[in-house]
């Protein structure tokens, strides 16, 4: 697990970059792609800023298709749309959920990869034969939950189990470290998250509830699936993205890309 100090020295590194207009700079073909780097199996980031994972393949998938080159830049998640106002970087790929709130502040790709949610609590709580949807906002009213700060699940918590004591995280092994150590009744994410925690030590006294949640649950909070976030206004960009993401989608990457991190086919569809 890393320390926030390697993460401050990968962000630090990151932010030597100097920034530039339009979907690449001309100079030397690279188009920077900011990204959290602290979510296993999406986004992993070492000590020497490479990123590898889920969002990696997506953004050197893109990069090909358009030629240039890849510059990760990696921050926190709920720092990255602040950030890319500023031009630290020039697209987001993050597993960044299309959110109606978002969509006031940022532009997107066309969608092109889903992920169900689940909450996980201890092996031994009563909520883990939990069936249902309702039956878990109900069981959950009132209890501390977990989720990572910035994401479209802090969104669904606060708008199904408004009683929850909602605890959020800058990153996803804060908020599994709390779990592990029992200052958390259940938390709330994505199932790639989930696969790594619960093959983990840490994870071993931990169970996911049963109960897939995804957009068709609220599209509102939880978005329509992951997208590229790109600066309002840069219909040239948005334009190449979304050709390069369809060429991938129905030449099958994006789903080569899923199943070899999730062991699952996350692709959406690309009706362009």
């Amino acid at each position: 697990m890393r320390t926030k100090n390697t993460l401050r020295s990968v962000f630090a590194s990151c932010l030597v970059l100097t920034a530039a207009m339009g979907f690449a700079r001309a100079d030397d073909g690279v188009l920077r792609v900011g990204t959290e780097g602290d979510a296993p199996q999406f986004s992993m980031a070492d000590a020497n800023g490479n990123v590898t994972g889920f969002d990696a393949d997506i953004a050197n998938g893109i990069c090909a298709e358009l030629k240039v080159k890849c510059k990760f830049v990696v921050q926190t998640f709920s720092s990255l749309v602040p950030s890319m106002d500023k031009d630290r970087f020039d697209i987001i790929i993050s597993g960044l959920g299309i959110t109606n709130e978002r969509m006031k502040k940022i532009d997107y790709s066309i969608p092109y990869a889903t992920t169900p949610q689940y909450f996980v609590v201890p092996k031994d709580s009563p909520f883990v034969g939990l069936k249902t949807l309702p039956e878990i906002e109900k069981a959950l009213a009132g209890k501390t939950i977990g989720v990572v700060n910035g994401t479209t699940y802090a969104q669904f918590i606060k708008k199904h189990i408004p009683t929850a004591d909602l605890k959020t995280y800058d990153a996803t092994t804060q908020q599994n470290s709390d779990l592990a150590t029992g200052r958390l009744d259940a938390a709330f994410g994505d199932s790639p998250t989930w696969v790594d925690f619960l093959g983990s030590p840490d994870g071993a006294n931990f169970a996911r509830i049963d109960v897939k949640v995804t957009g068709t649950d609220d599209h509102e909070a939880l978005g329509y699936g992951m997208g590229v976030g790109l600066r309002k206004g840069n219909a040239e960009l948005k334009t190449k993205l979304d050709a390069a993401l369809c060429d991938m989608i129905n030449s099958g990457k994006v789903k080569a890309a899923s199943e070899n991190w999730f062991k699952d086919d996350y692709t959406i569809p690309c009706k362009k």
